[in-house]
């Protein structure tokens, strides 16, 4: 195990944060600071606020949480720095000394509980979260397993608040009263008549029907499926975070899991990165669908074909592109569907700009929606009706970005699974 990458405490990161010269390179384009218009919500702000504390010139407080929790980790920073500062996971620290002194927010200490009470932060039922996996006959344990994620499932509900206009903190608000009345079960049924993650459960069908396509034939863990643990990293919760790895490693291993296919980068991220470098000998593949894909070619592009031409554009999701550098297998797939012309964003590939996910949406909705427009505007500019990414979150957050800037209706937001599905119902039945 890595200590430094697993240190929970400011002062474990004293060398880097006073290594930190204050050049700005960090600040061009960073979300938090852009919504905001203060250094201070950017990294460089960010550093000098931790030698303050350091110092005793500052104390862990609601106003310090409030600058630190404002950030949605996108990793420009880190990439920016010209020192090579790991400045995400200073950051991680930081919010890891603000929980455990009780200081944070209420809306994270909720998705906390969710998760440790039902494996997802949303505090969904079983019932919800494999729902879309209905009619599909998917196998229970495999070597091979479709890793749904707590997001494909259930991201509608980040969505649907934002459309509503409602803060989470008044969300977690009402369903905290209705979980002491035991009425929370009771209303998300009735929610579910009109059901805010239909979309995205979609995606999850026809990606288990491109991989049957092109001849794999993936398990699902169903109920059993254990969260990742990456809210619990994100905001801070180091010791959960910890327990959740161990938890959800055993329990694969156990399942027999050589393969994790995943559509949600953020998971990703953390079976490829976080998993290795905690358990040493973690040794699970996790692969993006967007690889499974573009490994394949022969067995699925020759079918995929638009009868009438079609412009789109990518987003690439900065834990995708910034964290893990897949950055040709998305482009991979798009260049080899007949009757697509891709063009790129202002701010692409590892220079991508965040639109606003990654858990500023929980703590700071106003920020999050300025961050998420400002994207949308970017990639409303192609000129491209269609906006295709990589991952839930965004797709969610640039949907809530493209209402914010009251964009034309004919322009959608799409997952890559459903431009290659799309592709191919128009020649093939799957």
């Amino acid at each position: 195990m890595s200590e430094k990458k697993f240190a929970s405490r400011l002062i474990d990161f004293l060398k880097e944060i006073y290594s930190c010269v204050h050049c700005g390179y960090c600040l061009e384009a960073c979300p938090a600071r852009d919504a905001s218009y203060f250094d201070v919500y950017g990294s460089r702000g960010k550093m000098q606020l931790f030698k303050s504390l350091l110092e005793g010139k500052t104390e862990i407080s609601k106003d310090f949480a409030d600058r630190i929790f404002n950030c949605a980790l996108c990793g420009w920073c880190t990439y920016k720095c010209p020192e090579e500062l790991p400045t995400t996971d200073i950051f991680v620290a930081a919010r890891h000394e603000c929980v455990s002194k009780g200081i944070g927010f209420m809306t994270v200490e909720a998705a906390r509980r969710y998760l440790l009470k039902s494996q997802n932060p949303f505090g969904a039922s079983d019932s919800e979260r494999i729902e879309w996996s209905k009619g599909l006959n998917l196998k229970r344990t495999g070597e091979t397993v479709l890793f749904a994620s707590c997001m494909n499932p259930l991201m509608g509900y980040t969505e649907l608040i934002n459309v509503l206009g409602v803060s989470f903190e008044k969300v977690v608000e009402l369903f905290g009263f209705l979980e002491e009345m035991d009425l929370d079960r009771f209303v998300r049924e009735l929610a579910g008549i009109v059901d805010p993650n239909e979309y995205y459960q979609e995606v999850l069908r026809r990606a288990v029907k491109i991989l049957r396509f092109i001849g794999i034939e993936p398990a699902y863990l169903r109920e059993d499926e254990p969260c990742c643990g990456k809210p619990l990293h994100t905001y801070g919760y180091l010791e959960d975070f910890v327990k959740q790895v161990e938890y959800t490693a055993k329990m694969l291993k156990e399942r027999g899991t050589k393969t994790l296919i995943l559509l949600n980068p953020v998971c990703l991220y953390v079976f490829r990165v976080l998993y290795p470098k905690f358990l040493g000998n973690f040794d699970i593949n996790a692969k993006h669908f967007s690889e499974i894909l573009a490994e394949n070619l022969d067995k699925w592009s020759d079918q995929a074909a638009f009868k009438n031409p079609v412009k789109v554009t990518y987003h690439d999701p900065c834990y995708l592109a910034r964290y893990l550098d897949v950055i040709e297998a998305p482009r991979i797939v798009i260049n080899n569907i007949k009757g697509v012309e891709l063009v790129e964003p202002e701010y692409t590939k590892k220079e991508t700009y965040c639109d606003g996910g990654g858990g500023v949406e929980v703590t700071h909705s106003e920020a999050a929606v300025k961050m998420a427009a400002r994207r949308a505007q970017m990639l409303l500019e192609t000129g491209a009706k269609k906006i295709v990414t990589t991952c839930p979150a965004c797709v969610a957050m640039i949907r809530v970005g493209l209402r914010a800037i009251n964009a034309p209706e004919d322009v959608e937001v799409i997952d890559l699974a459903d431009l290659v599905y799309e592709a191919l119902i128009q020649n093939v039945e799957l």
